[in-house]
C-alpha cells in the first residue's frame, strides 16, 4: 500500500471558527483536502501529515524532522509538500512576512530536509492557493498578485531541483467566492476538488 505523507499550512489542515463574508455574524469551517485526500484513499494508501498547521517554509524546515519521526519514514512513497501563504501574508501593513528570494532558499533547503528525511519518496510542491481579497481584514492580508510571483519564484526552485509542480493555484483562481469558506479556506466541495489533484498528483 503506497505510504504518503502531505506538508501544507491550513488549506491542508483545515481551519475552523473564523468569520466568512464581512457582514455577515456566521463563523465558517474548512476541513482542510488533507481530510478529504484521507477519507478518499481509505483502504488505498496509508496517509500521513502533521498534526498542526505547517505555516511558513522556515517553519517546516524547523519542525519536519519531529513531524517525519512519528512516521515510517523510511517507507514513505510520496510528500506532496507546500509552502508559500505564510510567506506571502502581510501582517498590519508590513511587508511580506518572507522575501520572495528568501523565500526560494527556503524552499531549497525545506527540499533538502525532505530529501534527508524521506530518503526514498517521491516529492511533489504544490503552488499555493488564492484569496478572496475583498473579505481580508488590513491587519492580516495577502494580494493574489503576490501570492502568484511567490508560486512563480516556487516553479522556479522546483524547475532546478526537477520537482514537478501540482498547480492548486490554477484550480482555486477558477473557483468562484461560493466555494470559499472565510477569505483564504474553502469548504467541503472545494476541498474534495483540491483533494482530487492531490491524489492524481500523488499517484502520476
Amino acid at each position: 500500500m503506497k505510504k504518503i505523507f502531505l506538508i501544507g499550512d491550513s488549506i491542508r489542515f483545515g481551519a475552523s471558527g473564523n468569520p466568512g463574508r464581512p457582514g455577515s455574524p456566521a463563523v465558517t469551517d474548512s476541513p482542510g483536502y488533507g481530510i478529504c485526500v484521507k477519507e478518499k484513499l481509505k483502504g488505498i494508501a496509508e496517509v500521513y501529515a502533521p498534526d498542526e498547521n505547517c505555516r511558513f517554509a522556515e517553519y517546516t524546515l524547523r519542525y519536519l524532522h519531529q513531524w517525519a519521526g512519528k512516521t515510517p519514514k523510511e517507507e514513505i512513497d510520496v510528500v506532496h509538500w507546500n509552502n508559500g501563504l505564510w510567506d506571502a501574508l502581510r501582517l498590519f501593513d508590513d511587508e511580506p512576512l518572507t522575501p520572495v528570494e528568501v523565500y526560494g532558499d527556503m524552499l531549497k533547503r525545506v527540499y533538502k530536509r525532505i530529501r534527508l528525511v524521506f530518503p526514498h519518496a517521491k516529492v511533489v510542491f504544490a503552488t499555493s492557493t488564492s484569496v478572496v481579497e475583498e473579505w481580508m481584514r488590513p491587519e492580516f492580508f495577502r494580494y493574489n498578485r503576490e501570492i502568484e510571483l511567490y508560486n512563480r519564484k516556487a516553479v522556479e526552485v522546483m524547475e532546478e531541483l526537477g520537482v514537478p509542480v501540482n498547480d492548486l493555484y490554477a484550480i482555486t483562481s477558477a473557483m468562484d467566492d461560493s466555494m470559499y469558506s472565510d477569505w483564504v479556506h474553502f469548504g467541503r466541495e472545494a476541498s474534495e476538488i483540491l483533494a482530487d489533484a492531490v491524489i492524481k498528483a500523488c499517484f502520476g
